[in-house]
């Protein structure tokens, strides 16, 4: 009696040591569960989940589900909840001007021109998530995504953009169309169907690829190539330091081989024009008529724009944003 009641509480102690060593982290991924990154995120945590033997579990929350702003990133990183995330730095311009404009929308235009800039890159991303006290554990590569305008009435030139609202995401977006004379504002991606539904904005700077995860084709019927990708910054894979600090080495080990796994399989650009070409496809089949690309003077004009933009706000960013502008610059004019 006295031996099974031993074995008993044996087996007891060792379920409760087992079910103690598991640990729970939250993934915060405000995209809609449509786009590739969040398919990309969904197979990280599987794979996690596999190189721990299930001891370190990531939860994934999509669709801003955590109700946190992308803005608000840094502060929320060094909460603790979420224990883990990914962030453009472009959306942090107000904590970090320093790494938010490493590149803006018209500076960078091929996948050459941004493989010779990208070791800068995420130098600097690691460096400066580091000194704020939020490690970086590796990234995932955000492809070269073209930047097109979906609008509700036909628009094929800057000349006609100019008599629209303009939604874009990112504030070196607006000082750039600003300056070329158009009326742009931020609206978060969650609040664009409806803004250009009720005519808050006629126009949305926004990807082909990802349109149809926000419904766009119902609410624009017209669409235009803008002659640039979105700035093709990598997402940074951040970590709470506490909660990193939590785990074993072995899970430390594994999180970091996944996070390379993640980056591995998010990096391959040469799918991109494929892949720009069927959404358009798509999008036609779904009454989308798209126009000629903008004009070759109208490229030219929003690139001239552009380089004033990095600039400016590179000043506004500090010793540090111009370093970085500099070492970027010096490697995409190689």
């Amino acid at each position: 009696m006295m031996t099974r009641a031993l074995t008993a509480a044996t087996l007891a102690a060792f379920s409760a040591t087992t079910v103690s060593a598991e640990t729970t982290w939250r993934f915060n991924n405000n995209y809609a569960p449509t786009r590739p990154e969040s398919a990309h995120i969904r197979a990280f945590a599987e794979d996690v989940s596999a190189r721990t033997a299930g001891s370190l579990k990531i939860e994934v929350i999509e669709g801003g589900g955590m109700n946190l702003k992308d803005a608000d990133a840094l502060r929320w990183m060094q909460t603790g909840t979420p224990e883990i995330a990914f962030i453009w730095p472009t959306f942090i311009g107000r904590d970090a001007p320093d790494l938010a404009n490493l590149y803006v929308y018209g500076s960078v235009s091929t996948a050459e021109e941004h493989l010779k800039a990208l070791p800068a890159v995420k130098q600097a991303l690691t460096e400066g998530f580091t000194e704020r006290d939020i490690p970086v554990i590796g990234f995932m590569a955000l492809p070269m995504i073209d930047a097109s305008l979906f609008c509700r009435e036909p628009v094929a030139s800057l000349a006609e953009l100019r008599t629209k609202k303009l939604r874009v995401g990112s504030r070196e977006q607006v000082e750039t169309f600003t300056a070329l004379g158009v009326a742009a504002q931020i609206v978060p991606q969650n609040e664009l169907y409806a803004a250009l539904q009720t005519g808050v904005v006629d126009c949305a700077l926004y990807a082909a690829r990802f349109a149809k995860s926000i419904s766009l084709q119902e609410v624009t019927k017209f669409a235009t190539y803008s002659g640039f990708p979105f700035p093709p910054v990598p997402y940074a894979i951040v970590v709470n330091k506490g909660a990193l600090a939590k785990l074993t080495d072995a899970e430390r080990g594994a999180l970091t081989e996944a996070t390379l796994q993640l980056e591995t399989n998010s990096s391959d650009f040469s799918k991109d024009a494929a892949a720009e070409a069927a959404a358009r496809a798509e999008l036609t089949a779904a009454g989308v008529t798209w126009a000629e690309p903008l004009s070759t003077a109208d490229v030219e004009e929003i690139r001239t724009a552009a380089t004033t933009t990095w600039e400016t706000l590179s000043t506004e960013g500090g010793d540090k944003a111009l370093a970085y502008r500099k070492t970027i610059l010096d490697l995409l004019t190689k």
